[in-house]
């Protein structure tokens, strides 16, 4: 009996190890599930799952225990349908190659818990820590009842006592993987803010150093191209070059003021406002130049939304979120506004079905000198993502190249009565 106890604890280094070997040495960022295939935790899942297989404890003549059901479950959770599918698969084709003779029971068993794990992993990474180790927890007991019903069926009670110790062994290892994953993609997430917290603070100070001894020049030279601009003297082309000039003397000073935005972040003036309002009106002004672009807007808007927030911020976050939206699509598209409440929070999703982005331009977006247009600096994105911060909201992005984008904002709400 200790023994096999010990053969499980030897499983349970088999799963934690190549999950920190993969965090230290493979990852390049947090553990998140999206559509495309993460090849390196892919390799690390099919390693465990073989490796556990490989050493199987004998329970009983003919009944063989090892921990294949972490990897399985890891892989679905935190690498997606496709990962998973391999995973299954693979599993699944190396106990027919060894001529296991439960391959029925376990493709049947296998294609359940794998029904599940699709129809959970949604809503997963939206879960609490506790909350997931809680479901996790409870879908595992039943596959653990399961096997200890099958043995009692057998005939073999005096090894159900043995299974259920090493099925506590195995869940208090699935346990500890999934709370060393948890952990350590928090970890990540909080050091890549910290980055961008100080890649601002360097564009900040940078910017209040700068701006001054820069914007008193070229208020000067657009003075003096105004004055030249009124001269009877001057041809069409002489004119139009002047014009041209103030243009984009005024253009660069729009810049600098966003960049002072980052250097003086405004705490002032934050009322309690109705954000429905606020849509509607930023909608009804970006119609001229959802025109010009050839889009459509589309909304859906619950009313009666309130946030606190200083309302010209709120405005211009609106209006660069929306103006992203338009210019991300070539042609004949839409941009859809929704904005509703859910669990305290105040939802805004701004989507369109323009090019999209990579992964790595979504992780680089909100960090200041980055943009996907040829024109754009990026700062219009950087300021709202402080602004909504300043807030205690965030801004969360999903995209797919060749489908379009969703910004979706999340502000706690204000209820009507409040003040």
């Amino acid at each position: 009996m200790f023994e096999n106890v010990g053969h499980v604890l030897y499983h349970v280094l088999i799963i934690l190890f190549p999950i920190l070997f993969y965090y230290q040495f493979l990852n390049k960022g947090a553990l998140v599930l999206t559509k495309k295939v993460n090849y390196r935790f892919l390799f690390i899942m099919l390693v465990m799952v073989i490796c556990t297989m490989s050493f199987p404890i004998e329970v009983t003549e003919g009944f063989n225990y090892d921990q294949k059901l972490i990897p399985v479950i890891l892989s679905f959770l935190y690498g997606g349908l496709v990962t998973g599918a391999i995973v299954v698969v693979s599993m699944l084709y190396y106990l027919y190659m060894i001529g296991d003779s439960n391959i029925i029971a376990m493709v049947i068993n296998y294609f359940i818990l794998a029904t599940l794990l699709i129809l959970f992993r949604n809503r997963y990474s939206s879960l609490s820590l506790k909350k997931k180790i809680s479901i996790i927890s409870f879908l595992f007991l039943l596959i653990t009842s399961t096997r200890a019903i099958r043995l009692f069926y057998l005939n073999e009670e005096k090894e159900i006592f043995l299974n259920v110790l090493v099925s506590i062994i195995t869940w208090i290892s699935l346990v500890t993987a999934i709370m060393i994953i948890e952990n350590l993609n928090m970890q990540m997430q909080l050091q890549h803010e910290l980055q961008r917290s100080e890649k601002l603070k360097v564009v900040s100070e940078l910017a209040a150093s700068v701006a001054h001894e820069v914007r008193n020049p070229m208020t000067s030279t657009r003075g003096f191209l105004q004055l030249m601009s009124q001269d009877d003297n001057l041809n069409g082309s002489q004119k139009r070059y002047i014009d041209i000039s103030i243009e984009e003397l005024d253009r660069a000073q729009s810049i600098i003021q966003d960049y002072l935005s980052l250097a003086k972040p405004n705490k002032q003036g934050m009322d309690k406002i109705n954000v429905s309002k606020e849509l509607e009106h930023v909608i009804q002004l970006m119609s001229t130049y959802t025109a010009l672009n050839n889009t459509n807007i589309r909304q859906e808007i619950e009313g009666e939304l309130y946030i606190k927030a200083n309302k010209d911020e709120m405005k211009q976050v609106l209006i660069n979120l929306i103006k992203n939206g338009i210019e991300a699509i070539d042609k004949d598209g839409t941009v859809t506004v929704k904005a509703f409440s859910f669990k305290g929070m105040v939802l805004i999703v701004v989507m369109d079905d323009g090019v999209g982005m990579t992964p790595q331009q979504v992780e680089r977006l909100g960090t200041p000198f980055y943009s996907t247009k040829d024109k754009g600096t990026g700062i219009g994105l950087t300021i709202s993502f402080q602004i909504i911060e300043l807030l205690q909201g965030k801004i969360e992005v999903t995209s797919e190249v060749g489908k379009g984008s969703i910004f979706t904002i999340k502000l706690p709400m204000e209820t009507s009565e409040n003040s």
